[in-house]
Formats: C-alpha cells, structure tokens, sequence
C-alpha cells in the first residue's frame, strides 16, 4: 500500500466501524428498553459474558496471530498462502467444536453455582442461555481467521463491516419480537445471527477465488509459532475484558451496582473505543513488519512512538469529553421503557469513569502489536498479567468502599498504568524519545476535560427532554473541541501543526 493511501484507508475503515458500531449501540438502547437491569437481564448479561462475548475476544486474538503468518505467504505464493489458512482454520474449527462441547457439559454440573447465586430456577435458566450461546464458538472462530486471510489480502473494510447485518437482525428483533419472546427469544436471535457475520466473508472469498478445503497439518512450520502467539494475544488483546468481567463479578457481591449496570457500561465504551484504535492498527499492523524489515530498530521504535503520540492526539479530548458527558450520552441512548433513571445513574457513573482509560487502552493495543511485530510475547505478557494481578487488588481495595464506581476505577487505573509502563519498557534504550507533544496533549486534554465538566454542571439541570439535552451537548461538546483546537496551537504542539499542514496540502 502506498504511503498516502495510508490516511484514506484509515478514514475508510473508520467510518465503515463506526457505522457498525452506531448500529450495535441502537440495539443495546433497544435492548436496555426491553430488559432493562431487571434479574433476567443480568441472566442474559451473565450468559453473554462466559460465552460469546469471550469467544469474541478470543478469536479476534487468534485473528491477530494469523495476520502475521499469511502476510508473508500470500505475498510470496497465493497457494502456499491459502493451504495455510484453509490448515489453520480447519485446526481451530475442531479445536472450537471441542471447547463447545465442554463448555455445554460445564453448564450441566454444580459449577454453575459459582456464576449465579440466585434461585435454583434462574440458574437452570442461565444453563439453558449459555447451552445455546456455546454452539456459536465454531462459527465465530471460522469468520475471525477468514477475516485474517482477508485482512492480509488488503480488505480492511471486511473487519468492520462484518457486524452490520448482524446488528440489522437483532434491531428489527428487539423491534418487532422482544415484548413476545423476551430474553429467550433474544439469546436465539443472537446465536443465529452469527450466521450473518459468517456471510459477509462469502463475497471476498468469490473476490479472491481463494480456494479453501479442508487440511489437517499439525507438523507445518508456522502451526507451533500460531498456537504461541494465540496464547499470548489472546490476553493482550483482551485485558479490557478479562478486567471487566472481575468488574462484573465483584459487582454480583455488592448492593449498589447491578451487574447489566457493567454490561451497558461495557457495550457503550468498548465500540466507542475501538472504533477508531482498531481502524487505525488494522491498516497499520500489516505496515508494522515494513517498518521493521526496511529501518533500524530504532528508527522503527520511533516511528511506533510517532504513531502512538498521533492517535492519542485524537483519543485524548474523546476520552474526556465521553467522561464528561457520561450520564446524559447514557440516558440518551439507553433510558426509556424497564431502563429507568436509576439505571441512567449507575450506568453513566461507570461509564464515565472506563472512558478515562481510553489512552491507555489505546497504548496496550498498538504497542502490543508492535512487539508482536519484533515476534516478542514476553514483555506485553508480563504488563497485562500485572494489570489483571492490579485489578483484582485494586478491586478489593476501592469496590466496598466506593461501590461499582470503585470497580471501574480500578480498571481504568490499572490499563493506564499498564499502557505507560508498556511504553516505557518497549522504548528504552530507542534513542532520542519527543515526549514534550505528548505532555503538551495531555495538558491540553486535561485543562479541556476540566472546563467542560465545570460548565456541564451549569448547563444540565436534569430536566431537559432526551432532544434539548443533545443541543446542550453538542454545543457543549463543541466548545470544548475548539478549546482543545486553540491550545494545541497556542502551545505549537508539533502533531497538531503537522495534521493541519496536511489537511491544507489535501494529503
């Protein structure tokens, strides 16, 4: 690809994600309206959690491992390249149909006591959910590694495009049949509609005429290097989940946070996260290895730093404008129908406080791809196992005296501290490191974040209509852009002038 498609490629992405992702908050809002945070919601959050939304994150990270191994194949004999994938995939369908299996099995025997301590009934409820949520794995783990083989082809869009019928399907779900089937209608719905993610990745295989059959070859070269790599990804691709659900979990043991309270919380901020962040390292990450073939090791370490300094010039001020407006975005979207305002109030107090983690979330994800690029494992292993190890401590220490706002406090504080020593690690040693347009966003950032909570506070009284309360918001929010716009340049931050002097050039 060359250099200045680079930024029409990102842009590209990103707003094909982030449709997606407005897509996915619509059938949240119309699953809150629905189910609202009432017992059969947290069954349904419960059940989501310990299967597909794990199964998810799994196989993203097995899709970041397979990157790497059918770039280079499918570049040098499309043959060799396909055999690889159609091996990788049928390994991991077996290796998925097998965990399936167990998992179902896991759902029959006393251990479902540990997931939910309600009545007896409501756990056999939350066995039946997660039975049907299982059969998903398969299918989910077969259109993550074909979103790899697409994915080293250059079809970026694919990754975020993917969920668009999916979230179709349960919209016009949630619309039409909620109010008959209720939550176990709605836990089929989503089990089939993986089907549809499934289909999206038919097209680019016609594209490519990839030929994909069947092939069992657990002695390749490339299968150990997969399978190392898959275990290390998987938890750093995942920390925000894995640190969630210790959230979730501790939360069952409290008296003010209900568990749906998280999961809102989680289905709000994830997509808004990774929306941008995953755009931008999906076209990025196959550029990563380059980077690193043609330029020292140095001259790559600062160019991943050069990368990380320009993203957190954007995630910054969206990290703090989404704290700021945490519980108004919330109610917005969410409050109407079983989700009251009550629900509103937990929901956006944690809300607010996971959106103060997005830079380090951020810093986790491109530095853990970068050294993934380097084929080191260890040093991003190491950072997110003591984050977990923070978390779980931090959990204990801040969740009975603070609640669930102690809980995601914990979190946002543990991925922040883990993405600065990740950076610190990865760089030392790289030479002549610009720190000061770093500190100069963050100032920026802050000072921001800091005015617009003070004049929200004036400006939101409580009682506004859901439309009179985006005016004020976007007004709000828009004030604040400029403020950020004006002391970036005020301050020269080196970054900022860059990006404007490329938007006059047209690059």
């Amino acid at each position: 690809m060359k250099k200045n498609q680079t930024v029409h490629v990102i842009g590209a992405v990103t707003l094909v994600t982030l449709f997606a992702k407005l897509l996915g908050i619509v059938r949240e809002s119309l699953q809150a309206r629905a189910f609202g945070t009432l017992v059969v919601a947290d069954l349904y959050t419960t059940a989501n959690n310990n299967t597909i939304y794990l199964f998810t994150t799994v196989a993203y990270a097995l899709c970041v491992a397979a990157v790497p191994i059918l770039t280079p194949r499918l570049r040098q004999n499309r043959e060799e390249g396909c055999r690889a994938a159609s091996n990788l995939i049928t390994i991991m369908v077996l290796v998925s149909g097998a965990a399936a299996a167990a998992w179902i099995g896991v759902t029959f025997t006393p251990l479902m006591d540990s997931l939910w301590s309600g009545a007896p009934e409501e756990t056999a409820l939350l066995a039946r959910y997660m039975r049907l949520m299982a059969l998903t794995l398969p299918v989910i783990v077969l259109t993550y590694l074909l979103v790899a083989l697409f994915q080293s082809l250059e079809h970026f869009v694919l990754q975020g495009s993917m969920s668009i019928p999916y979230n179709l399907a349960l919209i016009l779900f949630l619309a039409l049949f909620a109010g008959r089937l209720g939550v176990g209608g709605y836990v089929a719905a989503v089990a089939l509609a993986w089907l549809l993610q499934l289909a999206m990745t038919v097209p680019y295989g016609l594209k490519e005429r990839c030929r994909l059959r069947p092939v069992l070859d657990l002695r390749a070269d490339y299968v150990k290097t997969f399978f190392r790599t898959a275990v290390v990804t998987v938890l750093t691709t995942s920390i925000f989940l894995f640190c969630y659900l210790q959230d979730s979990g501790m939360t069952a043991q409290l008296a003010d946070s209900p568990v749906s309270a998280f999961y809102y919380a989680d289905k709000l901020f994830t997509p808004l996260t990774t929306t941008l962040i995953y755009s931008i390292s999906t076209v990025l990450f196959p550029k990563f290895s380059e980077e690193y073939a043609s330029a020292g090791r140095d001259a790559y370490l600062r160019y991943i730093w050069n990368v990380l300094r320009s993203t957190l010039l954007l995630i910054l001020p969206i990290s703090v404008v989404l704290a700021a407006f945490g519980t108004p975005i919330v109610r917005v979207l969410f409050e109407g129908g079983s989700f009251d305002a009550a629900s509103s109030a937990s929901t956006g107090a944690i809300f607010t406080i996971y959106a103060l983690s997005m830079a380090g979330f951020c810093a986790l994800d491109l530095l853990s791809k970068a050294y993934y690029t380097m084929e080191k494992t260890l040093p991003p292993l190491l950072v997110n196992g003591g984050i977990l190890v923070c978390n779980w401590c931090l959990n204990r220490l801040l969740g009975p005296r603070w609640g669930g706002a102690g809980l995601a406090a914990a979190t946002a504080l543990s991925i922040t501290a883990g993405g600065i020593v990740l950076a610190c690690v990865l760089l030392r040693g790289a030479g002549r490191i610009h720190i000061l347009p770093l500190i100069k966003s963050a100032a920026a950032a802050a000072f921001t974040g800091g005015a617009l909570w003070f004049f929200t506070g004036l400006a939101l009284n409580g009682l506004e209509s859901k439309l009179m309360l985006v005016v004020k918001c976007v007004a709000l929010g828009g004030g604040a852009a400029a403020v950020y716009a004006v002391l970036m340049l005020l301050t020269r931050q080196e970054d900022f002038l860059e990006l404007i002097k490329r938007w006059k050039k047209g690059d």
